[in-house]
């Protein structure tokens, strides 16, 4: 693994982000690469996996991956870093702050307030300053706490093409798309024994159910209200919505399952849930 040291945040305000935190990223190494530089006064960590055959001759599709609660960003990179060569992809697995190693999903959620979508979204601006990714491909996808830290960036920014959240709920006053948010398709993976499949009424966190945030989006995305439902082995429900816009809204739900999903399924989750991001590559 090679591991790079990046500059402050102070070097990155003089710096053009190409000169500084894009010259180590355009060092990175096939396979897998990691990553620290400050931002926000926080030293931040990324696990980037490049194909076996990465060139900088090429931009690439860029899937970032959010752990969970108290996780580290090495679990996520060996869950989805097998996707850099079978399909082609540039994977970041991103670190929250620690101790808590929660991420930011929603405005003063934390007592002190970390700026995770700034991280990201200069991240991506590096990435694409760089010429490292295709700016027309690139996704998100998160368990539970990281799950929810894609609802927020499919909100507040325009740089994702599709994301995919799974186990896990979507904030109420926090995640409804707004005057800032574009359509954005969204694949949903939940097991219907998970206690945010119901939502919540938790004061702290109030959150939809996988119903409910399915109805927002499918709204806002303007898709129609009957979705085609395939069941699939008896395990699996899958609500698709058709929108006239090209972004399709879907609830991939799994029967019997918790807040962690069987090894077996959650694979086949992982696996169409790659399908469906590529498929809404942008035009």
């Amino acid at each position: 693994m090679k591991i790079a040291h990046l500059f402050t945040a102070a070097a990155l305000s003089v710096l053009n982000p190409l000169d500084a935190f894009g010259a180590e990223l355009t060092s990175l190494s096939p396979g897998t690469n990691e990553i620290h530089f400050e931002h926000d006064g926080y030293s931040r960590r990324l696990i980037v996996t490049t194909p076996k055959a990465y060139s900088r001759q090429f931009a690439y599709p860029v899937l970032f991956c959010f752990h969970g609660a108290g996780g580290k960003a090495d679990g996520p990179s060996e869950r989805w870093s097998p996707q850099a060569d079978q399909h082609g992809f540039v994977v970041i697995s991103a670190e929250a702050i620690r101790p808590l190693a929660k991420w930011n999903f929603k405005d003063n959620f934390h007592a002190q307030e970390y700026d995770d979508v700034g991280f990201i979204v200069k991240v991506i601006e590096v990435l694409i300053a760089s010429k490292i990714v295709d700016e027309k491909a690139i996704f998100a996808t998160g368990h539970s706490s990281g799950g929810l830290f894609s609802y927020r960036l499919a909100k507040e920014t325009d740089l994702f093409a599709a994301v995919s959240p799974m186990s896990c709920g979507m904030a109420k006053d926090a995640h409804e798309p707004d005057e800032r948010t574009k359509p954005i398709p969204i694949f949903q993976v939940i097991g219907d024994k998970d206690k945010s499949y119901y939502g919540s009424t938790n004061p702290k966190i109030t959150m939809y159910s996988a119903a409910e945030r399915i109805e927002i989006w499918r709204r806002f995305n303007q898709c129609g209200p009957d979705p085609v439902v395939v069941e699939q082995g008896g395990e699996i429900v899958v609500d698709t919505y058709a929108c006239p816009l090209g972004v399709e809204v879907v609830l991939w739900k799994v029967k019997n399952q918790g807040h962690h999903i069987r090894g077996d399924l959650r694979d086949r989750a992982d696996s169409i849930a790659i399908e469906f991001l590529l498929k809404h590559k942008r035009k």
